[in-house]
């Protein structure tokens, strides 16, 4: 699914990633994890065609060394890979329904599907609600109901539970592993020792 080999990264003069390899399997669950400047986001972002490294390969669906906004890259992202963002990506002074629906530029769905996601994630009657009105946990469930409405193999997410209260965070965490069974790729950046705990793979980076 994806393989990286001896890739580098910098920053300034700040070495971020160097000579790292990691591959990961399809239809695993794999948590990156450590402290905070290790590198956790910007490997997430590197896989996520996001980012790109100063050295080395990254072959991501069979596909090696995507150019980020290439044409290439742009189908990668729109058939194949969900992005769950630490900031949720969302456009605050647009309705919810709106919010679900760029998401799914070049796919049906129906009202009825957008109320289902809503409600896997514990948002029944939000549909016609503007994003600024919700509280930041609620927007991170509107970005995980997004999720699930797109059609894609790899799922990346970013600190996916870092706006839920303990109730919240289970109910996320019972989703991410239904999508695992629905054979998707699961690679998930997280401080959260239970989700660290659910998780097949767990990669630490160190600073």
């Amino acid at each position: 699914m994806i393989q990286i080999d001896k890739i580098t990264k910098t920053f300034g003069n700040r070495v971020i990633l160097k000579d790292y390899s990691l591959e990961i399997h399809q239809n695993s669950f794999t948590v990156i994890a450590g402290p905070s400047g290790s590198g956790k986001s910007t490997l997430l972002n590197i896989m996520g065609l996001l980012d790109v490294p100063d050295s080395g390969n990254v072959t991501l669906l069979d596909q090696r060394n995507l150019k980020p906004f290439s044409r290439s890259a742009s189908t990668m992202l729109r058939k194949h890979i969900g992005y769950l963002f630490q900031n949720f990506a969302l456009v605050p002074e647009k309705t919810v329904e709106y919010n679900l629906k760029i998401a799914m530029e070049g796919y049906k769905h129906s009202k009825d599907a957008m109320i289902d996601a809503l409600k896997q994630v514990g948002l029944p009657n939000i549909l016609d609600q503007y994003v600024y009105q919700c509280s930041g946990g609620e927007q991170q469930r509107i970005a995980i109901a997004r999720l699930l409405l797109k059609p894609c193999d790899l799922i990346l997410a970013d600190e996916p539970t870092g706006s839920l209260d303990e109730a919240n965070k289970y109910l996320i965490f019972d989703l991410l592993k239904t999508l695992q069974k629905l054979g998707k790729t699961l690679v998930i950046v997280t401080h959260d020792p239970d989700l660290i705990a659910q998780a097949d793979n767990v990669i630490y980076l160190e600073t």
